[in-house]
């Protein structure tokens, strides 16, 4: 008969007839015991990332579906973005992944979006004029780039003229 692991590991739906019931490249022994996963489902956290690669692979948590909890799932970063699920901010801006997808709709990968001179988040979070467009080179459409207005220049990148005399920055 069953003894003690072996009943708890049939007990939770795994198949007495393979080692992998789920098939996730994990043992269902080390589902239940090391990783505390399904041995009956090969995605326990629902990221779209099989639990053995996250294991395995990408050593992403495969009991949490937002490893670096950036509020974008493991899945996401790996398949959708090539995000680091281990970093909450790729590309060091400032700005954490999630924010960068879900909110300012810039590049997680790139510290400055639109190749400005001004990172993502300087663009976000700019105090000094107030926020430019992280995803726009020259928001008020002078012709002069936002970095440049604000590191070279000292004029205004939401005001094409900045000194009002009628003339174009």
């Amino acid at each position: 008969g069953l003894v003690g692991s072996e009943m708890c590991i049939r007990d939770r739906g795994s198949s007495p007839l393979s080692s992998d019931s789920d098939g996730d490249g994990l043992g269902d022994g080390a589902e239940v015991y090391d990783y505390g996963t399904s041995p009956t489902d090969a995605d326990s956290d629902g990221d779209r990332i099989h639990d053995g690669f996250e294991v395995f692979d990408s050593m992403t948590d495969p009991t949490e579906p937002d490893t670096d909890r950036d509020m974008l799932d493991d899945g996401e970063e790996i398949l959708d973005y090539n995000s680091d699920p281990l970093d909450r901010d790729t590309d060091d801006d400032g700005l954490s992944d999630g924010y960068e997808v879900l909110i300012s709709g810039t590049d997680p990968n790139d510290w400055d979006t639109d190749a400005d001179w001004l990172s993502d988040h300087e663009e976000v979070h700019n105090n000094t004029w107030g926020p430019t467009d992280p995803n726009d080179r020259d928001t008020d459409d002078d012709g002069l780039w936002d970095g440049p207005e604000v590191h070279m220049f000292d004029t205004d990148p939401l005001d094409a003229d900045t000194d009002d005399d009628g003339l174009s920055d």
